[in-house]
């Protein structure tokens, strides 16, 4: 219990501290800011605060993807903004109205939002506007006039996004060098606790933006330099995966060592030293454009590593030096990817013709919209009918916080509220001075500059910037601050209560299906092995799959395209695995023993662990499977052959732990 309670604090009031983005919340305030005062100097607080709206939510759309993505996402923000305002005034006087439109627009949205990072932002923020603007009840005579405000707040913002100065591929720079320095943080944090797992969100984060890219990535002359950059940034953070991969053995044996005295404190932390001073060098090139192996840390750890002895140096040595080996994968040529043709029409293909089969009742996705409707509409029903002021507080809770699965509507919950607790905390002592209406405008656009540059760092830290901000434009309008302060806190309280109970009553548990997601990641870690197999022996078949140099646009033979799609499968499938044991340790164990759920933690974690391993030997072997057949190590294949092993020993152990067999083994 004390293990789930801690996971569940530490996710909920996670902060990603290299993750705040002054820079960026600095061009998205302007755009609230210019709504916010004209409005309080005009003397019509209220249309500044509604054109604001629309400013405020396509700000919060631009933070993901590269430029020609975030202008597309932050122009579908504002049209469905504009769109949200007119229906949400229009039915806002009537009880049915309200609670049939919230219902299905909802639906609709949690659908739109399975597309992605950037649409899931604009479904939340979008239904967060509809419940706002249905609960203000104004008049539908304003539907049209108001909706025009929004619009106009978010093309506000979209042209000062054009206007604004930006770099060249820095969003792909600060993707890839945030994974680096995510690992540096856990290797400077050692030793860390038993159950640590490297989050996988900014790996994936990166991955996504760098194909998003590379699918919008043109041809000619000028485009050369940028696809060569590309192919760097791209083979950063393949690397960088295998690191993260190898991290989580590297872990457990650092802590193993640690525990037999001095001597093995003393070469746990040299070896960490080294290591981080090789994380940091990378990081500096990839946010120059560039990455390179740091040959001399390279070498130093390699000379640490083998200085280490007894048992649990010599598993220490053995992560050690598939963490040498990846890091002497950035001087070894890009792998092929897929031609930029191909990678544009999966990316920018409509999603609308998936909408039917996602909204089946047969699929999760599915399942969770028509939930999230039902609530969402029961909720917004009961507070128009208990008739409170400002109860639509509760739905709006409950829309922020109700998710696809447990862990996040949970800690989402207790985010929201420690977040709320802030905001209204800060907002009474702010108000408390009854600053003038001026004042309360100037105060918003500061509390909207923090909620931009805490929103990609951290939930609860968002949720208390955002907090403040509506408080003071509340108070702006002429509400009570006491009394605006006091039912957002009881409204919060009540809306997360209820969204935590509904999960409850209509849950969709992820932690039974590790075992078989985690059965399916080894199966495709296997066959990832297997394409790197035919990979190598392919110079010897012929020029028909012969692999040749990776040139950024190239597929580079058959072999070397079935190797890189089995590679994307297994990383898709291995951080599916991560997020279900993660969910393991936090989920409720209702129907189970202690003691049973206890060992089958136990065995996902070994399991995780050998797979990891796995992944990180896999990644090097694949680099070195590029290499002309003369210039490949020696070892090489032997190498190969035991991964392949090893891979075929944890899907039987897999199927056998199913069956109820014996636990694993763990890796190293």
């Amino acid at each position: 219990m004390t293990r789930r309670l801690s996971l569940v604090l530490k996710t909920a009031f996670a902060f990603d501290a290299p993750k705040w983005r002054p820079a960026t919340a600095l061009r998205c305030t302007v755009g609230v800011a210019v709504p916010v005062l004209l409005g309080a100097l005009s003397g019509d607080a209220a249309l500044g605060v509604l054109s604001a709206t629309g400013a405020l939510n396509a700000g919060l759309a631009s933070f993901t993807g590269v430029t020609r993505s975030r202008l597309r996402v932050m122009l579908t923000s504002s049209v469905l903004m504009g769109v949200i305002t007119v229906v949400a005034l229009w039915a806002g006087p009537s009880t049915l109205a309200t609670t049939l439109g919230v219902a299905l627009i909802s639906f609709l949205l949690v659908l739109y939002g399975a597309q992605g990072a950037a649409a899931t932002t604009v479904a939340i923020q979008s239904t967060m506007t509809l419940i706002v603007l249905t609960g203000l009840r104004l008049p539908a005579d304003l539907a049209l006039p108001g909706g025009a405000l929004v619009l106009a707040g978010g093309l506000l913002q979209v042209l000062l996004t054009v206007m604004w100065p930006a770099r060249p591929h820095y969003a792909e720079r600060r993707a890839v060098a945030l994974v680096y320095r995510r690992l540096e943080h856990w290797v400077g944090a050692l030793p860390l606790d038993e159950h640590a797992l490297l989050d996988a969100g900014p790996l994936q984060e990166a991955w996504d933006l760098l194909n998003e890219a590379r699918a919008l990535l043109g041809r000619g002359p000028g485009t050369g330099r940028a696809r060569q950059e590309h192919a760097a940034l791209r083979q950063a953070l393949r690397v960088a995966e295998g690191l993260r991969a190898a991290l989580v053995g590297y872990l457990r044996a650092d802590r193993e060592l640690r525990r037999e005295g001095p001597e093995g404190e003393r070469q746990a932390r040299a070896l960490a030293a080294t290591l981080l001073l090789a994380l940091r060098e990378i990081e500096q090139g990839v946010r120059r454009g560039g990455s390179s192996s740091p040959a001399a840390h390279r070498r130093e750890l390699e000379r640490a590593a083998a200085d280490l002895g007894g048992p649990a140096g010599e598993e220490l040595r053995f992560w050690a030096g598939l963490i040498a080996g990846l890091l002497a994968d950035l001087d070894s040529p890009p792998l092929p990817e897929p031609p930029p043709d191909q990678q544009r029409a999966a990316a920018l293909r409509p999603a609308l013709g998936e909408w039917p089969r996602s909204a089946s009742l047969r699929t999760l996705l599915g399942r969770h919209a028509l939930k999230y409707a039902l609530v969402l509409g029961l909720s917004v029903y009961v507070e128009r009918r208990l008739n409170v002021p400002h109860g639509y507080w509760l739905p709006l809770t409950v829309g922020v916080v109700l998710r696809q699965d447990y862990v996040s509507t949970l800690t989402r919950g207790v985010a929201r509220l420690g977040g709320t607790l802030a905001g209204v905390g800060l907002g009474a002592l702010l108000t408390a001075l009854h600053p003038p209406h001026l004042m309360l405008a100037l105060l918003s656009v500061v509390a909207a500059f923090f909620a931009y540059a805490l929103f990609p760092a951290g939930y609860a830290a968002f949720s208390g910037a955002i907090t403040l901000y509506v408080l003071l434009s509340v108070v702006g309008s002429g509400l009570s601050e006491g009394q605006a302060a006091a039912q957002r806190l009881v409204f919060t309280l009540l809306g997360g209560a209820v969204a935590i109970l509904a999960y409850l009553l209509w849950p969709s548990w992820q932690g039974p299906g590790a075992r078989r997601v985690l059965r399916d990641a080894a199966e495709a870690q296997r066959r990832y092995l297997l394409a790197v197999q035919a990979l190598g022996h392919a110079d010897r078949a012929g020029p028909e799959t012969a692999p040749v140099p990776a040139v950024p646009g190239r597929l580079g033979g058959k072999a070397a395209g079935r190797a890189s799609q089995t590679r994307e499968e297994a990383r898709r499938l291995r951080v599916q695995a991560e997020s279900l044991v993660r969910a393991a340790g936090i989920e409720p164990a209702w129907g189970q023993g202690s003691a049973r759920a206890r060992h089958s933690r136990h065995c996902a974690e070994a399991a995780l662990l050998r797979l990891q391993a796995g992944a990180a030997r896999s990644l090097s072997l694949h680099a070195q499977a590029l290499l002309p057949f003369c210039a490949r190590p020696p070892e090489a294949e032997a190498e190969l052959a035991r991964a392949l092993d090893d891979a075929a020993e944890l899907v039987a152990s897999l199927e056998d732990e199913r069956a109820g067999g014996a636990p694993e083994r763990p890796a190293g």
